[in-house]
């Protein structure tokens, strides 16, 4: 009888704990949860990944960019970058946010070199940035060593167009630039790329690497000498397009959504004319309709009929493009028959861990279709095709023989490049002017490309699956085409819409 009794007064303190423990941790619960969604917004987009998971997305980054990317090694030895990701692992000392371990492994980009593999925070972190976070106000210009305002959309009217910004919250403006430039990817050693799109995205890059905040504290140099100093209020990217529309009449595209300009052709006078290619692609047209191939031999036919001397082909702003447009361009400039590949292989035909790749159907069907089905020399070398194939590329009969001014700037990238390359092999008369290629004009990894997911940071990379080298006999050094004549805007120049390399340009045609 006592033995029952004490079971059941164990049972009803039992269940009496097991009460006070449910409601203890539906309070727990609301709290916890209250705090969640008290959270800044910021702290949401980036949380917190325990540090196994973190060494996790790092073996697996590391894992897949020796697997999937050709020419990992290129720039850096085998040895060298397993101790770079060794280093990498040993700083995952605790937990830490997806954003911070973004940062860490962001200087990837100057162990691989390569422009096409590029390295972005989450989609979650993207899309707190472009659409609430408080950014830089100020639209920036990169000249000679300094950071020049070209707009200003602050709530602050003092702030004069054309001033040097020096510091940014008590750090230098152009320390920040250069952290940044370091940090984004580009082909070899080229820096003029990743200039323009910092210089053009500075205030989203900001927020990935030194965050987003209310209030910016800045010092800047009037074109006078002034110095000045203020505090103004950060503005959210929406605003930031309306303020640029209406004080200035500009629209602002992410350097990654911009549509090519139409493809123009004009005869300046009797014996020069000016060709402006903006894609190398079968889409792209000119103003007056016409596609791709049908305006370059109309172009050319023209060049030809009318006695032109001197031809202007501008290629900046041109982020590349497809094979064909290519060899169609480059067939009315180089005089003798040529190749545009010298080699073009890829590591695999299927990927390691295709759980974590945006990869398609179509680029699944391009490695049955164009690469061989076994490996030679450790590769899988791609098939005799457009570009690759055994005879070479014939001249045009409208070939054009005379002075050729070649126009190029960091964006001249990836098939520009490599169509730079040709020219620069090809046509030793050709005067190149502006600044150097983005592209590289030897080597190009890129071709099939699919980004990769890390499954637990949710930081994103766009590996590259091809590798491209161009049938030219100089040796890759790292660096874009460099220009004969180096020529920039001033930033008064930019602002006023003026263009110093064709100016600088005409008046060479005029001086030969």
């Amino acid at each position: 009888m006592d033995l029952v009794f004490s079971n059941y007064l164990k049972h009803e303190l039992d269940m009496k704990l097991n009460r006070l423990y449910t409601v203890f941790m539906i309070v727990l619960t609301s709290m916890v949860n209250g705090i969640l969604l008290a959270q800044p917004e910021n702290v949401k987009a980036a949380p917190i990944i325990e540090k196994s998971l973190l060494i996790e997305d790092l073996e697996i980054l590391k894992r897949n960019l020796e697997m999937a990317q050709p020419n990992l090694y290129k720039y850096t030895a085998k040895n060298d970058m397993d101790a770079f990701f060794e280093e990498l692992k040993n700083k995952i000392i605790d937990d830490m946010s997806s954003l911070d371990f973004f940062r860490l492994i962001a200087p990837l980009s100057n162990k691989i070199r390569n422009g096409h593999t590029i390295l972005v925070p989450s989609s979650k972190w993207e899309d707190y940035v472009i659409g609430s976070a408080k950014l830089l106000p100020l639209d920036l210009y990169y000249y000679n060593g300094q950071l020049y305002v070209l707009h200003n959309v602050s709530d602050n009217m003092q702030i004069i167009e054309g001033s040097i910004l020096k510091s940014i919250n008590g750090k230098s403006a152009m320390e920040i630039f250069e952290h940044m430039v370091d940090r984004w990817f580009k082909d070899g050693y080229n820096k003029t790329r990743p200039r323009e799109i910092v210089e053009e995205e500075y205030r989203f890059l900001y927020a990935h690497f030194f965050g987003a905040t209310e209030k910016y504290s800045l010092e800047l140099v009037t074109p006078n000498g002034e110095n000045q100093s203020f505090e103004i209020k950060g503005i959210v990217e929406m605003g930031f397009k309306k303020e640029l529309k209406q004080r200035y009449n500009k629209e602002y595209v992410p350097w990654w959504r911009k549509n090519p300009e139409p493809l123009s052709f004009k005869q300046i006078n009797g014996t020069t004319a000016y060709l402006e290619v903006t894609q190398f692609s079968n889409g792209v047209q000119s103003a007056d309709g016409k596609r791709f191939n049908k305006f370059i031999k109309n172009s050319f036919k023209t060049i030809k009929d009318k006695g032109v001397e001197n031809l202007i082909l501008d290629l900046r702003g041109n982020q590349g493009g497809n094979v064909k447009p290519q060899l169609e361009l480059l067939r009315h400039l180089v005089k003798e028959p040529f190749h545009l590949y010298g080699e073009v292989f890829a590591n695999l035909r299927s990927l390691p861990n295709p759980e974590y790749y945006e990869f398609d159907l179509l680029s699944r069907t391009e490695f049955k279709k164009n690469f061989a089905n076994e490996k030679v020399a450790g590769v899988y070398p791609m098939r005799s095709q457009l570009g690759f194939e055994e005879k070479p590329q014939q001249p045009s009969e409208n070939l054009f023989k005379g002075n050729l001014y070649v126009l190029i700037d960091g964006w001249s990238f990836s098939a520009t490049g490599e169509v730079c390359g040709i020219l620069k092999e090809h046509r030793k008369d050709a005067i190149f002017l502006g600044e150097e290629t983005g592209g590289n004009p030897v080597t190009n990894i890129s071709g099939i490309q699919t980004f990769m997911t890390l499954p637990n940071s949710k930081n994103r990379i766009l590996i590259c699956l091809v590798s491209y080298t161009t049938d030219v006999s100089y040796k890759k050094d790292g660096r874009g085409v460099i220009p004969k004549h180096w020529v920039r805007n001033t930033v008064k120049q930019e602002f006023n819409e003026e263009d110093a390399v064709m100016e600088f340009t005409l008046e060479l045609i005029n001086q030969e």
